[in-house]
């Protein structure tokens, strides 16, 4: 019975403000998410405090910490929120030119450096009211699109972790190396290929090897390897003033080479590409900012030059 009272007296308007609160663990920046000053969002945490009969939040030195039972309401605050948010997904109509909220893009940087520059200008042009945040990958992608949502492009494993996901993209790769360099006279081998220093990005820097390395392997060839980066990013400064070369994506590539001293060339062999694909939380199926994100995204891909998958 004194359950029952409870939730009947609990206002359901305050769900949103606990899960920014427990979310964000500080009271400014769940202000911020709720669009309220922190005044009012101190009073949300004093009223949330009195519905639940615990602090919810406490502090730590300079910082805010969940207790446990705020910990524990993390998760159905957040489940309620997003029920709530369902109820309207399919009978209201998406107006991006309206909409002024924020729409989140998880990917890798390699990613991003060929997207980004065209998709910002498509988010311009079609929603210029909204924001758009972009996350290099950090965490686990299926525990961030069911934690904050968004839409990631992640190579195509997302269906193994329980994520929706369509083709997006095919990612083949080319040789990067830098202007005058001495392989750019003479006929190209793999043979030359395998005799160069080599630069190789791993995100993870837990192998010195790749899918390249079997290859020449393969034909009875091994390559040197000078110089290891964990980010794609950190790969062109190391071959501007060099002789080394590397392995890249072609859509990084061309967008890195555009402004630098450096040439992109087909590899001397065949390497498989890697399929790339928009993956989601199943929750957000049906709801039309998602809908209208991946179309947006898909036509990105062709913008971009890339190679739509089918």
């Amino acid at each position: 019975m004194l359950h029952a009272m409870n939730v009947s007296a609990f206002d359901l308007n305050h769900a949103r403000a606990l899960h920014f609160l427990l979310e964000e663990a500080h009271v400014a920046r769940a202000a911020k998410k709720l669009g309220i000053t922190p005044a009012a969002a101190s009073n949300a945490l004093r009223r949330l405090r009195s519905d639940f009969d615990d602090e919810l939040l406490v502090r730590a030195g300079r910082t805010l910490v969940r207790t446990p039972r705020g910990e524990q309401l993390r998760g159905p605050a957040r489940e309620v929120l997003a029920a709530a948010e369902r109820l309207f997904e399919e009978s209201a109509p998406f107006e991006p030119d309206r909409y002024a909220g924020e729409f989140v893009l998880t990917t890798s940087d390699r990613v991003a450096e060929a997207l980004l520059p065209v998709l910002d200008g498509l988010m311009t042009a079609r929603a210029p009211r909204a924001s758009l945040t972009v996350r290099t990958v950090t965490v686990d992608v299926a525990t961030f699109l069911r934690d904050q949502g968004g839409l990631a492009v992640t190579p195509d494993t997302a269906r193994e972790r329980g994520l929706s996901t369509e083709p997006l993209y095919l990612e083949d790769f080319v040789c990067v190396l830098r202007k005058g360099h001495p392989l750019l006279k003479g006929a190209w081998t793999i043979q030359r290929f395998a005799a160069a220093e080599h630069l190789l990005v791993t995100p993870q820097a837990q192998s010195r090897r790749s899918a390249v390395d079997d290859l020449l392997e393969a034909r009875g060839l091994a390559r040197r390897i000078t110089r290891v980066v964990t980010s794609f990013a950190l790969a062109t400064p190391l071959l501007i003033a060099s002789d080394r070369i590397t392995v890249l994506p072609r859509g990084f590539a061309l967008a890195r080479t555009r402004e630098l001293e450096l040439v992109v060339r087909a590899l001397p062999f065949e390497l498989p590409s890697i399929k790339m694909e928009l993956a989601w939380h199943p929750g957000h199926e049906r709801d039309p900012k998602h809908l209208w994100f991946r179309g947006v995204l898909r036509d990105a891909v062709r913008a971009a030059g890339l190679q739509p998958s089918r």
